[in-house]
Formats: structure tokens, sequence, C-alpha cells
């Protein structure tokens, strides 16, 4: 079972500075290539962040029912969920539930907000394997963005704080939908936050543990984002998995066995997105 997290960098139009290089950013260009990692992947679920409307429309075309190089026909359907919303295969999986919710701009005890232009949320679905009847869940999220460090220029004060009470709200949540349909489950999204953070602190104090400490055979070990932005693109160096933002959390002994922990890094991707499509290769026990 592939579950894919893919932050796709909300952006419709070309940017004056991709056209002055021949490049087009916008999000006709870019799907096609979301669809290409998307389709050589061929994930289970995805679960997406920074996702506009005219990209869920493109992307469904593509996507919604397609034919393999082995003649195989796949079928994906999609939860909405502002900009943060899942895609599933159909064709193997009963959704069973869903929801959604948006972080609240405001945090009680902390100044300034925290949710620009409401794109900061979590959406959950619940599936059934149709050939085992097997249950399990999936939320995709996407935290609060800016620095705790003064030195930066995206500086916020208490933004890993925020962060931290962002992550323990969707947790708590998963755990509900957890217990109530009696499944594993893993939060997926772009955390905002390495490891050693107060977000992956909360993490641990949960009870969860980011799935690339538990994977059982290959592993990434690269941080997974790069320069794409409207200023360009540009391929930079992998770094090391300390500086990853993205994550992938599972419940500390949980049914969800991890076998791999793998990035899509092509170079032909460094144009598509800032975030490198994230993925686990697990087993339902």
């Amino acid at each position: 079972m592939i579950l894919m997290s893919n932050n796709q960098w909300k952006r419709d139009t070309n940017h004056p500075a991709w056209a002055q290089i021949g490049e087009d950013c916008s999000a006709e260009c870019r799907v096609k290539g979301l669809v290409r990692a998307y389709r050589q992947a061929l994930p289970h679920v995805i679960g997406l962040q920074e996702v506009s409307m005219h990209m869920t429309d493109l992307m469904m075309q593509e996507m919604r029912i397609f034919q393999t190089e082995n003649g195989e026909t796949i079928h994906y359907d999609l939860i909405t969920g502002g900009d943060t919303p899942i895609l599933y295969r159909n064709d193997l999986l009963m959704l069973l539930s869903s929801g959604f919710f948006r972080y609240e701009e405001t945090i009680p005890g902390l100044e300034g907000s925290f949710n620009n232009g409401g794109t900061k949320s979590y959406t959950w679905g619940v599936f059934e394997e149709k050939e085992t009847g097997k249950r399990f869940a999936l939320m995709s999220t996407h935290l609060w963005w800016k620095s705790s460090r003064p030195e930066s220029k995206r500086y916020q004060p208490h933004s890993n704080v925020a962060r931290a009470c962002q992550i323990t709200l969707a947790i708590e949540e998963m755990e509900a939908v957890l217990k109530k349909f009696h499944c594993p489950g893993v939060i997926v999204g772009d955390f905002n936050a390495a490891m050693g953070s107060l977000c992956l602190d909360a993490v641990e104090k949960a009870g969860w543990v980011e799935a690339h400490e538990v994977t059982l055979g290959e592993r990434d070990e690269t941080k997974g984002h790069h320069p794409c932005s409207g200023d360009g693109f540009s391929r930079d160096e992998p770094g090391d998995f300390a500086h990853a933002i993205d994550h992938i959390i599972v419940q500390k002994n949980s049914s969800i066995r991890v076998e791999k922990y793998l990035r899509i890094t092509e170079e032909w991707f460094d144009k598509i997105s800032d975030h490198y499509p994230l993925y686990i290769d697990a087993v339902l026990e």
C-alpha cells in the first residue's frame, strides 16, 4: 500500500520571472508534472497541500480514470478539503467517512494570526480495502509556515508554538477517528517544522512517531524540498533528513508496518513544486 504526501505549490498563473527564462509555472504546465509523478508511484492515497480549485480541476481530468502502460485501468476519486484535499484509488478502496477542519487564525494566549488566507487545515478519510476488508485512515495537513527565528525574513513570534498547537489539534481529531472506526492511521503533510522542533516534540509527546524512524527497509535521507517559487527554480543540494519539513507520522506500535520511505526527486520535478512527493510503502498487519 502506497501512501503519499505532496505540497503542490498553489499557483495558477505564470510569473514574469519564469517567462523571461522561457519557462511556465502556470497550473496548466505544472499539473502535468504532478500527474506524471502520481501515475509513476500509483499511491493508494495521496494527502495534498497547497491545492487551488483550478489545479484540482486540471488534476482530476487526468487522474479520475486512466490506463497504465500495462493496460491496467486506474480510478481515483477526490475528498475535497480546502487547500488540503485527499486523492484515493476508488478501484481499490471504499471511502467510509471523511472530514475537514480549517485551523483558527488566532490561538489563545498567542499574539498574531496563524492562518494566512485560511490555507492551513486538515482533511481526513477512513478507507476500507475492497479485497481484504481492512480499514485505515489518512489525514492530510498543512501547518503554519513562518519562522520563530528573529534573524529570518519570515519571522513571526510564537510560530513554533502555533505549529505545535495545530498538530496537537490534528492528532486529537485523528485519534478520535481511529477510535470510532477501530483502525490504524497516518497523518501526512507539510509541517513546516523539522525533527527536534516544538512541533515534532508534540508529535512524540502524543505517542506518534515519524515513519522515517520506524521504516524497516529503504529510506530516503534527503530534506525533500528545494527552491521553486515565483523567482524561479533550482536543483539545490539534496540536504539531509534532519531538515525535512514534510512528514508522515504513525502511532507508536501501530499495526501499519512501514516497509519503505521514499521521495520522487528526479530533476524534471524541480520546476513542478518546491516539495518533492514523499511516500511510504506500508502493510496493514
